[in-house]
């Protein structure tokens, strides 16, 4: 047993001593041969006040360091250009670096490095990719000023006044993983610049770390390239990002390859830019990303918002916004759903919102409040681009164009999900305040043959739950104008004062719940008269039942000539001191009663071409209408036939009129 300790001490006494003798050997080597190998053997010029090699545990070590490459046009190789007071590398692969121009090492520490450097034309590997050009798991930098191109002169890093230190650090070429990871980082730097692909770069004019938190003053992500170049080259990407930020500063910020996560964030100032292609060449990527997106907090404070055309146009811009939002989750089962990501709470704030809605109009806010369960909007309008005599123009077919302000829109109580990638939208209260809504519509254009659906039957056709409990309009104004070609100006009828509550709006998708919804109106009929009308239908009713009933009292006559005239061909004077209807129909007919009282009343019935008064048929006409009527007249029947091809309110308007006929003209008039 002793005889064996003796050999195993010898023979490890030996090696170590073997080891000492290289150790010596390579580094007298290194003192005396080394500058005559780095000036004949290496393609770099290299300079060196002192060197220190350690066999043992691998590290270099040398300061007072100038280098420069001998032959800076050959592309096959790292081009270094510049000076370094410390350089101290540990376990580096001498080879890798010599033969293959990569750096492999544990460890690297810079000091004071004054670096230009640019990389080696990539060498592709069995897989196809261009192998990453360097392997440090630790790199220290101290008070650098380092810039560092790729092979065709553009730039990939710089920095200036640099101070990193950066343990554990891993490359990744997965595009749907994070570039990079590590375990921890601390960095200061001015003038940053850094490129994250073959499109964009991010910079600041100073970076700094301190106690876990980073801070970026005057950052900037934008594109490397032009639009149309990005929209000839990128047909995967679907909008080109940029943005701008005076501030950022993030607490405890996590970086993995495959999560990205942040206790706080503070965003001061920032402009965000996006540009949509046109959507006619898009590639859609089918590969989804695999990363993590974890934010326990984010503030943006004071932003800008604009979204761009392919030509250039807004879509959509916010001239002011705040935001918070808390607990923002994006993963691979959140990517599953409609909503590719979940939030505990939001909040955002904003003014000045515009937003292009298509051909025909624009849409603006002075000012927004929205969080998970409100959202207040002030001064809304609904813009028309184009006057109306245009509009007419460009229709194929009859259709409505709106104009439509209000002065406040709130939505109260509201409760969404997605459920089976279906919304689940319940709303306590809708309240629009102050509306005025103009409506026109010209019968020049052919008709529309599309069947109009009633509103039980509108609603039941939306396909995800819609519930919205209590549905107030208040204090609004409702006008509605339609232009026919044989007609001296459009017809018109308005509301003011216009108050109604709809409650139980559903799209009677969810069980058990109540369907029937009631609608209570109450206004000034042509600014005039008092108006009331009680509606209701039911959205589970298939054949689309509805009831609707009211009254009209102590209106002028001649108020609602602007509409009877163009379609009845008749004028009147005097005073309609009482109109009540109660109609009940379905989506093919509606029938029901009408009664009129009246007190100097006349009529004039008008030629249907020429506009101008049949003094004959008046005459005959105001025989038969009595000056004024009984007290308590009797009602007359009104029944009609719907015409799918026009609205709700057009089969309204019609028992109306079939009950003014009936009440006052019991002569035929063309």
């Amino acid at each position: 047993m002793k005889k064996t300790l003796k050999i195993c001490g010898i023979v490890l006494g030996s090696i170590l001593l073997l080891i000492l003798i290289v150790n010596i050997g390579f580094s007298l080597w290194l003192k005396y041969k080394l500058p005559d190998y780095l000036k004949n053997k290496t393609p770099y010029e290299i300079s060196y006040q002192s060197l220190n090699v350690e066999i043992l545990s691998g590290s270099i070590s040398a300061n007072q360091i100038k280098v420069k490459t001998k032959q800076p046009n050959n592309l096959e190789r790292i081009a270094l250009d510049g000076s370094l007071e410390g350089l101290n590398i540990s376990r580096l692969s001498i080879i890798q670096f010599l033969k293959n121009d990569r750096i492999e090492a544990n460890s690297i520490k810079l000091t004071k490095p004054n670096l230009q450097v640019r990389l080696a034309k990539p060498k592709v590997d069995k897989t196809g990719k261009n192998p990453i050009p360097f392997t440090i798991k630790n790199i220290e930098i101290e008070n650098g000023n380092i810039g560092i191109k790729k092979s065709d002169q553009t730039q990939l890093f710089s920095a200036k006044d640099l101070n990193l230190d950066v343990k554990n650090l891993s490359l990744n070429q997965n595009p749907n993983e994070l570039p990079f990871a590590l375990d921890s980082y601390n960095i200061t730097a001015k003038d940053f610049f850094f490129r994250l692909d073959q499109v964009y770069s991010i910079s600041c004019s100073d970076i700094t770390t301190n106690n876990g938190k980073l801070e970026i003053t005057d950052f900037e992500m934008k594109s490397l390239v032009d639009f149309k170049n990005w929209e000839q080259s990128f047909r995967s990407q679907k909008s080109l990002f940029g943005i701008k930020s005076k501030s950022l500063i993030f607490d405890e910020l996590v970086f993995s390859k495959t999560n990205l996560s942040l206790k706080n964030a503070k965003i001061k100032d920032p402009e965000f830019v996006i540009q949509n292609r046109d959507n006619k060449v898009v590639k859609t990527n089918k590969e989804k990303s695999q990363f993590d997106l974890n934010f326990e907090n984010v503030d943006i404070l004071n932003g800008k918002l604009s979204i761009l055309k392919a030509n250039g146009k807004k879509t959509l811009s916010i001239a002011k916004f705040d935001a918070n939002i808390k607990s923002f989750l994006m993963n691979e089962d959140t990517s599953k759903n409609k909503l590719p990501f979940s939030y505990q709470d939001y909040k955002i704030t904003g003014s000045q919102f515009f937003y292009d809605a298509g051909k025909y109009y624009t849409m603006d806010l002075s000012s927004f409040n929205m969080t998970s369960q409100h959202i207040d909007l002030m001064n809304f309008k609904l813009n028309p681009k184009v006057t109306r005599a245009a509009f007419v123009r460009m229709i194929p077919m009859e259709n409505d164009l709106f104009d439509i302000s209000a002065k406040r829109i709130q939505l109260n109580g509201l409760k969404w999900k997605f459920e089976k990638d279906q919304p689940d939208i319940l709303l306590k209260e809708a309240r629009l305040t102050n509306v005025d809504a103009n409506i026109f519509r010209s019968k020049i254009p052919k008709d529309n043959p599309k069947e109009k659906l009633l509103y039980s039957k509108l609603l039941r056709s939306i396909k995800f739950p819609l519930v919205v409990e209590n549905l107030n309009l208040v204090q609004s104004k409702l006008v509605y104008e339609e232009d026919k070609p044989d007609s001296n100006g459009p017809g018109k009828v308005f509301f003011t004062n216009f108050n109604m509550n709809v409650k139980n709006l559903n799209s009677n998708k969810r069980k058990g719940a109540n369907t029937k919804v009631p609608i209570v109106i109450n206004c000034r009929f042509m600014d005039a008269s008092p108006m009331k009308v009680n509606w209701n239908f039911d959205t589970a009713n298939m054949r689309d039942n509805f009831t609707i009933g009211g009254y009209i009292n102590h209106l002028p006559a001649n108020d609602i000539n602007p509409f009877i005239k163009p379609y009845m061909n008749i004028t009147a004077t005097g005073t309609i001191t009482g109109l009540n209807f109660d109609f009940k129909g379905n989506n093919d007919i509606m029938n029901g009663k009408f009664r009129i009282t009246h007190k100097d009343l006349k009529v004039t019935i008008l030629d249907k071409n020429t506009k101008e008064k049949k003094k004959f048929l008046s005459a005959v006409a105001n025989l038969v209408v009595k000056k004024d009527s009984k007290k308590f007249p009797e009602s007359v029947d009104i029944y009609v036939e719907r015409n799918k091809q026009r609205s709700f309110f057009n089969f309204y308007w019609k028992g109306i009129e079939d009950g003014l006929k009936k009440s006052l003209l019991v002569i035929k008039i063309d």
